[in-house]
């Protein structure tokens, strides 16, 4: 019997063995799943020669990691953000994917930004629907450069007329950039519409309305192309820390953005910025401002400040809970600010021009409790978008927000 014993527990013992060998397995199978599923997203944007991916940067070697807040629906959405928006629409497509080559792509006015059809078999089309009535004159059309290796479809330009498409234009054989000028027609919807598929996707790099040169669907060309100041830094998920967030000081709202963390891989973990992190400039631009007088807050200056700001209204600032600051002037109404920084780069001096991506100093805490208590708590970038005197993020919902950023930093 002991031996019988022994033998069920020897067989018993190679069964669990097994099961572990099987289960260990399994879980090297879908981590590989998971890995070549990743590699294909990563792959596939940065293998042409014009850097599909809208997160890159000729500056650095490691592309920007934005954690976005993706489209829910990769045929359809709502376009508005408040003043930066000529007029709100909604727009839709035949077909399209959540990966870099969402819808939303049509109209950031971006060359290196594209929608990218789901190769049906059906005829693809892109529609612009403003609900309302809407006067134009002339579309645009653009195709990104990567998409001429194979010969690109006609199209044509159509309107609604009592629940049928009406052809305005037609346009066998697309160039790069075509524009379309027609006498003035008021119509609510607008489509391009692609008859002629094959087994290759449309892909399509901006679809333009206008009306006497005026932008009807899209998104202010000045808020676009510009880096994002931390390398492999994180856009913020929480609505703290986007500007328009409350606040119990300077008159109530936060009128920037915190970039706290960075991710310098896909499967690797946030870290906190820190003092030797580079903040680098956004755009091209003229050093306006540059903090080089700036005298650290003790403990009694930080909550002097703290009293102040929280039951007085604003009127003149000398200093603040910004810290140590540089500005840049980017010339057409905008210019950007960056708080709290440790230190300053020697090169950045007032009056003189500062080319895009220059490091312009370290990510700190200057200005906030954790300068006044001589520690590291509370080290970020606070970084301000003013365009034509007002903080880019000014009554627009949390939301809106984080759109209008991802749409500014796509370099």
């Amino acid at each position: 019997m002991k031996k019988i014993n022994e033998k069920i527990q020897n067989i018993q013992g190679k069964f669990f063995r097994l099961e572990e060998e099987i289960l260990n397995n399994r879980v090297i199978l879908v981590r590989a799943i998971i890995f070549f599923i990743a590699l294909t997203f990563i792959i596939l944007p940065v293998s042409s020669e014009t850097k599909l991916s809208t997160l890159s940067d000729s500056n650095s070697d490691t592309k920007k990691s934005i954690e976005a807040n993706t489209e829910d629906d990769p045929t359809s959405g709502f376009f508005d953000f408040g003043r930066h928006t000529r007029i709100p629409f909604h727009y839709s497509v035949s077909s399209g994917s959540l990966g870099n080559y969402q819808v939303r792509n049509l109209f950031d006015s971006n060359i290196k930004t594209s929608w990218m059809s789901d190769k049906n078999s059906e005829p693809e089309w892109i529609l612009v629907d403003f609900s309302e009535k809407r006067l134009m004159d002339s579309v645009e059309v653009h195709f990104p450069s990567w998409g001429f290796f194979r010969k690109i479809g006609g199209y044509q330009i159509q309107v609604n007329v009592w629940g049928k498409w009406q052809t305005l234009v037609e346009n066998p054989n697309p160039k790069r950039y075509n524009k379309h000028k027609f006498p003035g027609i008021d119509a609510s919807m607008i489509r391009v519409f692609f008859p002629d598929v094959d087994d290759s996707p449309v892909v399509v790099s901006d679809f333009k309305i206008y009306l006497e040169n005026s932008l009807l669907n899209g998104i202010d060309p000045r808020l676009g192309g510009f880096l994002f100041p931390v390398d492999s830094g994180i856009l913020p998920n929480n609505d703290y820390s986007l500007p328009g967030a409350p606040r119990a000081y300077r008159n109530g709202f936060h009128k920037g953005v915190d970039i706290r963390t960075i991710r310098s891989g896909l499967f690797t973990d946030e870290k906190p910025l820190d003092k030797n992190t580079d903040i680098l400039n956004c755009a091209d631009g003229i050093v306006l401002r540059a903090d080089w007088d700036y005298i650290p807050m003790i403990p009694a200056d930080f909550e002097k400040q703290k009293l102040l700001t929280s039951k007085h209204p604003v009127t003149f600032v000398d200093r603040d809970f910004g810290g140590r600051q540089v500005w840049i002037d980017h010339g057409n109404g905008i210019l950007t600010a960056y708080n709290h920084l440790s230190s300053i780069d020697p090169n950045v001096q007032v009056g003189k021009a500062i080319k895009k991506g220059i490091r312009i100093g370290k990510a700190g805490n200057s200005g906030l409790k954790g300068e006044a208590d001589k520690t590291n708590e509370g080290i970020h970038l606070h970084l301000e978008i003013w365009v034509d005197g007002e903080y880019l993020g000014k009554g627009l919902s949390a939301k809106q927000s984080r759109k209008v950023m991802e749409y500014l930093f796509r370099d």
